[in-house]
């Protein structure tokens, strides 16, 4: 009906004029061209909606039915792995990596950006976020939201109200973090001028330090170069005796078959036995070279893991010579009276073995000597003793300097191993009174061992306990103090740990460093009857005083060899009369300290003398005598000295010592004595 009215007022106004005839036309194709455009844009907007927000896509994702949703829809209505399309009911699988996995469906992607650039927005038929009614509404393309015309000015700007109040927030946030960052980077930049500074120090400290070792090593070559030179001097002089000594033995063997088969004329032996004389007299000779020896001590010790910054104390090399002993020498105008005795023994094992090159008879002729020498005390052959001795002027022996009651039999504890009752450098002693244990520092096997006051084999004390809890690391060093807890210098972590007796940890002492109060490389430990605890600090040089709760006190030494200063100082001892003797390793001394760090006292020097050191280690105060042992380990003895520090006497051993390291007083005048480079311990 409205077309043929339409249509009826065409007629009329065309047959008015033709330019409104014209005009008509005109307007109809227009009206038809929208009419055209919106119904292509209402199939537009029913490709580019959500089923489901009834809203243009946004992120359409396209499941497997090939049917398209948004993607914050699909997250909506899927709650398990599975779901179903809400078009088709069509069943479909969430992918484990989430919604987002979904195919994306390009030809609307694509869609909606070429809308956006050749065409407006298509107009949905919904409710106005703002106003809540209904009307042709656009979507925000900042927030989202859907906005009817009449809204859309005020949206936009609480929308720019909003946006800039955010600009302004984010402005000034902006400034200080700048002015924040400009702080940071001067700091930084200060920093890295001073870390330049350091780095100069360093090269110079370096620098020198290198200097200093590439002198010590000068000086260490130099000593191997003049120990060599004198090993070879000693082998061609070896060669010589070496040749001689052929000749004397192929002289015997001859005279000795012609003597045998009796057909040697008297001329042949009156020569032989004026040769035989000769030769006697060369033995005695060879006698006193080859078998009072000079046997070279080979050791190169790099003592100080923690070199100092002035590279003192890195190492020595020590060269010495220890006389071995023997019994006597062959004296010529006994000879051929003995040697008539056919039969006498051979009493001297030792000169069978230096002299087997040598003829049977011409042994026999010296075993008998040897055996009539023993039955006179007036001889002239020398007699080198392990301990002091002297002689009076009628050639007698003097009764030695060291006291009978040491003269004993050792008991020997421990071989070379890793067996319970093997060591591996056995360090530091320590006895509990309370429990009668003897506790050792087996430091190569990273273990401790007791054993009974009695020497018998107790109970092995491992690194890590049975629940798997790591308690002490290479044990250097062991103390038990009057309460009956355990200290243990712990070698690897360098720390002192307290433990008590079921060796739960109580409190650790102290810590790494080279501050006041802190130590570098502590070696040693003692306390006194007001628990004190007394640190030696090998790499810092110096004595530490610790409170029983382990609070610093009071340092005192430092590098260098004035009274009061130290060179790696090993060992600490209390004494009587609230004193402190401590083992001055690197000076080869022993210094005498009250509580206070005050020096009252230095004993000893480098040398070989009963009151001399060479190296001295562990040291154990007598309270009954008042007397002092000390570990002399370069001179491998162990010395006394008495209350007032000047009489000495050694400990004598049978078996003698081999780097005696640390010294325990036990019941009855016994000692226990460890012995880190035998591998051992010593009971005497």
């Amino acid at each position: 009906m409205k077309s043929l009215i339409a249509l009826n007022q065409y007629q009329k106004q065309s047959c008015d004029s033709p330019r409104s005839l014209m005009s008509d036309v005109i307007d109809n194709s227009s009206s038809s061209s929208t009419i055209e455009s919106s119904r292509s844009s209402k199939s537009i907007i029913q490709l580019i909606t959500c089923p489901i927000c009834l809203e243009i896509f946004h992120e359409p994702l396209q499941l497997p039915c090939q049917h398209t949703f948004c993607k914050l829809c699909l997250e909506r209505i899927t709650e398990d792995r599975w779901g179903r399309c809400p078009v088709c009911r069509g069943c479909y699988r969430v992918p484990f990596a989430g919604v987002g996995s979904f195919e994306v469906n390009r030809t609307i992607v694509n869609l909606l950006e070429s809308l956006s650039h050749n065409e407006p927005k298509p107009m949905l038929k919904a409710k106005c976020a703002l106003c809540k009614l209904d009307d042709t509404i656009t979507v925000c393309e900042h927030c989202r939201e859907a906005i009817c015309c009449t809204c859309r000015r005020q949206h936009y700007e609480e929308f720019s109200r909003y946006i800039n109040l955010k600009l302004n927030e984010t402005q000034q946030e902006t400034e200080k973090l700048i002015a924040k960052e400009v702080e940071n980077i001067k700091n930084h930049e200060e920093n890295v001028c001073y870390s330049n500074d350091i780095a100069n120090v360093i090269r110079n400290k370096v620098a020198d330090l290198i200097e200093k070792i590439k002198q010590e090593e000068t000086k260490l070559l130099h000593n191997v170069e003049e120990f060599s030179s004198a090993e070879q001097r000693l082998v061609t002089e070896k060669k010589a005796c070496l040749e001689d000594l052929s000749l004397i033995n192929e002289f015997c063997l001859q005279s000795q078959g012609k003597l045998r088969s009796k057909e040697e004329t008297d001329q042949e032996a009156i020569e032989i036995r004026q040769r035989c004389e000769e030769y006697v007299l060369s033995v005695n000779d060879l006698q006193n070279r080859i078998l009072i020896v000079k046997t070279p001590i080979r050791r190169i010790s790099f003592f100080n893991r923690d070199i100092s910054s002035d590279a003192i104390s890195l190492g020595f090399v020590e060269i010495g010579m220890v006389l071995e002993p023997i019994e006597s020498a062959v004296q010529l105008s006994s000879i051929f009276q003995s040697s008539l005795k056919t039969d006498s023994p051979l009493t001297t094992s030792s000169t069978n073995m230096d002299l087997q090159h040598c003829s049977k008879q011409l042994i026999r002729c010296l075993s008998a000597t040897l055996q009539q020498q023993s039955d006179y005390p007036n001889s002239s052959s020398p007699s080198f003793r392990s301990n002091a001795s002297a002689s009076d002027n009628n050639g007698h022996c003097r009764q030695p300097l060291q006291s009978q009651n040491h003269k004993r039999t050792p008991r020997i504890i421990g071989k070379r191993g890793t067996r319970d009752t093997e060591f591996m450098h056995p360090s530091s002693l320590a006895y509990s009174k309370r429990d009668q244990l003897i506790y050792v520092c087996d430091t190569y096997n990273n273990r401790l061992v007791t054993y009974s006051i009695d020497g018998i084999f107790q109970q092995v004390h491992k690194a890590v306990s049975e629940t798997s809890e790591t308690r002490f690391y290479h044990p250097y060093a062991v103390h038990i103090d009057c309460n009956n807890r355990l200290y243990l210098i712990d070698q690897s972590e360098r720390r002192i740990k307290v433990f008590n007796r079921d060796f739960k940890l109580i409190r650790v002492i102290g810590q790494y460093g080279r501050d006041i109060g802190q130590y570098s490389a502590p070696c040693d430990l003692c306390t006194n009857e007001d628990n004190y605890i007394f640190v030696c600090d090998a790499g810092g040089h110096r004595i530490l005083k610790y409170s029983e709760q382990g609070q610093f006190i009071l340092a005192w030494g430092g590098l260098g060899t004035d009274n009061g200063q130290f060179k790696c100082p090993a060992c600490v001892c209390v004494l009587s009369g609230n004193r402190l003797a401590v083992s001055d390793w690197g000076n080869d001394r022993v210094q005498i300290f009250n509580c206070d760090g005050d020096h009252l006292l230095s004993i000893g020097q480098r040398g070989k003398l009963l009151s001399e050191f060479f190296r001295p280690l562990g040291l154990a105060f007598d309270e009954i005598s008042e007397r002092l042992f000390v570990c002399d380990e370069g001179n491998n003895r162990v010395t006394i000295f008495n209350n007032d520090f000047t009489t000495t006497e050694l400990v004598h051993s049978k078996i003698g010592f081999h780097g005696p390291y640390d010294i325990l007083l036990l019941k009855d005048g016994h000692i226990l004595i460890s012995e880190h480079r035998a591998h051992r311990l010593q009971i005497i």
